[in-house]
């Protein structure tokens, strides 16, 4: 028979809990009173999702998602991960298996996700998807961010205690952290079992698309989870509006890009010249009006070459031809820079951990060169950085981050400096040759928004809901639920004052 102190202890457990979901339709009505969610049930063709401000994958570009619509809730599915995301409109039922499979069936082999949206709070494995998070302006509802990001807002989480914990840091504080998020945003590792096996993880694979644009298009994707789809699409028709302008002015005769770094001997890896022609640099480059290095046949004739894939086990990626120094960097840089001599300019990826101190003399002496050489990039000064654009806290470059959701910004920036047309937008690259600085520092004082994890006390600004919909069903009533919440948070104090 349980005893008096242990029915108490039920009892309070029981009122807690009580307490959690009375707090729970509080927040909820608030929603609903904000206009963020509604209870009220469509009536007819009524609909949360009006066809006009839906998102759907154009057929031409990004190949690895689809959306469709139903009126309370819309099914995203993600073909690399094998997953399906049913993002039921907040104040709605959440719809059984069989109402989805009427709206899209869950192919074999599939895991089904559900998801409340808008979403209030989430978080994103990598700086890149946090770019579109930015670009959607929906800061305030990101409660982890990676130590390294780059945009002003995500500098100001940082500076609050935002930082999300590496995945190999502690183990239990990342899965606490990732468990305390509506959604986590993340790529796939290894097969997809790192998203498959997180509850709460979207798959959102911009890296494996096929070029810059169709990555772009992801913005549709994550807007989705927000119910930001109008915006998405406004955003997106500007980007390709825009990338498809900023090559425009290019030269009569293009030159000749080859994408290069020096890796020193270090416990991970030999000392090495490297060109690189991973796909998204040959597009950019093409993009703009100039021609890639044909590396395969330039550097075919240096002994110990090793082709890779950009990406281990992608060939779409394209390759990375590395070149040993075999102890003796200057023999090597010769003969790599041989192979180069045709080349009209150089794309520097040497890493610095302060770009701003890297310069002309630094690239020269990095690679064994002198400002004497005949080399066509160092006799008319057309070595390029990707580090024109920092974050100031942890000096990261912003190329890593919001590239991918803004390849207009990289393509005009490579066009600026590649073709010397001031007219375009000054942007990632810089021409270091020419003594160009990284003159785009973004600060946390960049930031105007009101971040909840830097004041508990704020709450997301709220997002409308896409329909209207003409009250005809029943609502949740607000003022009983106000009511309830005294009454248990009564309960429970008197409860624990007798547990303990």
């Amino acid at each position: 028979v349980m005893s008096c102190k242990n029915m108490l202890r039920a009892a309070f457990a029981a009122a807690l809990a009580a307490s959690r979901g009375a707090f729970a339709v509080v927040q909820d009505n608030a929603r609903i009173a904000a206009g963020e969610c509604s209870a009220t049930i469509p009536a007819g063709s009524q609909t949360y999702f009006p066809a006009q401000k839906q998102v759907h994958a154009d057929a031409m570009l990004a190949k690895l998602f689809t959306v469709t619509y139903a009126p309370t809730f819309k099914v995203l599915t993600d073909s690399l991960s094998k997953e399906q995301y049913v993002l039921t409109q907040c104040g709605q039922v959440q719809p059984s298996a069989a109402a989805v499979n009427a709206v899209e069936v869950l192919k074999t082999g599939f895991i089904r996700k559900y998801f409340g949206v808008p979403v209030q709070s989430s978080a994103a494995m990598s700086t890149v998807l946090l770019a579109f998070i930015d670009s959607l302006g929906v800061q305030d509802r990101v409660k982890f961010v990676d130590s390294y990001a780059t945009a002003p807002c995500w500098q100001k989480a940082l500076a609050c205690d935002a930082e999300m914990e590496p995945s190999y840091g502690n183990v239990s504080l990342h899965a606490e952290q990732l468990a305390g998020v509506d959604v986590v945003f993340m790529g796939c590792g290894s097969g997809c079992a790192n998203v498959n096996t997180q509850k709460n993880g979207v798959n959102v694979p911009v890296r494996q698309e096929a070029g810059p644009v169709e990555s772009a298009e992801y913005i549709k994707y994550i807007a989705a989870f927000f119910n930001l789809e109008p915006k998405a699409n406004e955003l997106f028709a500007a980007t390709q509006t825009s990338y498809a302008q900023a090559s425009s002015g290019k030269s009569a005769t293009p030159p000749l890009v080859a994408w290069i770094t020096y890796n020193a001997k270090s416990a991970w890896s030999a000392e090495s010249f490297v060109v690189s022609q991973a796909s998204y640099k040959t597009t950019m480059v093409t993009d703009v009006g100039a021609t890639s290095l044909n590396a395969t046949t330039a550097l075919a004739g240096i002994a110990g070459l090793k082709v890779t894939d950009a990406v281990t086990g992608k060939p779409a990626s394209g390759k990375t031809y590395t070149i040993p120094t075999n102890e003796d960097k200057a023999a090597a840089s010769a003969a790599f820079f041989k192979a180069l001599e045709g080349v009209d300019v150089i794309v520097d990826e040497v890493y610095a951990p302060d770009p701003t101190t890297y310069n002309f003399e630094s690239f020269l002496s990095t690679y064994g060169l002198t400002s004497s050489s005949d080399l066509k990039f160092v006799k008319n000064k057309m070595v390029l950085r990707i580090d024109r654009t920092m974050g100031e806290a942890m000096k990261s470059l912003d190329w890593y981050e919001s590239r991918i959701a803004k390849p207009e910004w990289a393509i005009e920036g490579l066009a600026r400096v590649v073709h010397e047309d001031t007219s375009k937008r000054a942007k990632y690259f810089r021409n270091v040759a020419k003594d160009e600085t990284v003159d785009q520092v973004l600060k946390a004082a960049g930031c105007t928004k009101a971040l909840p994890v830097c004041d508990a006390l704020i709450d997301p600004v709220p997002i409308k809901t896409l329909g209207e919909i003409k009250v005809g069903g029943t609502e949740v009533a607000g003022a009983e639920a106000l009511r309830v919440v005294p009454l248990v948070a009564l309960a429970v104090a008197v409860l624990w004052a007798a547990v303990v």
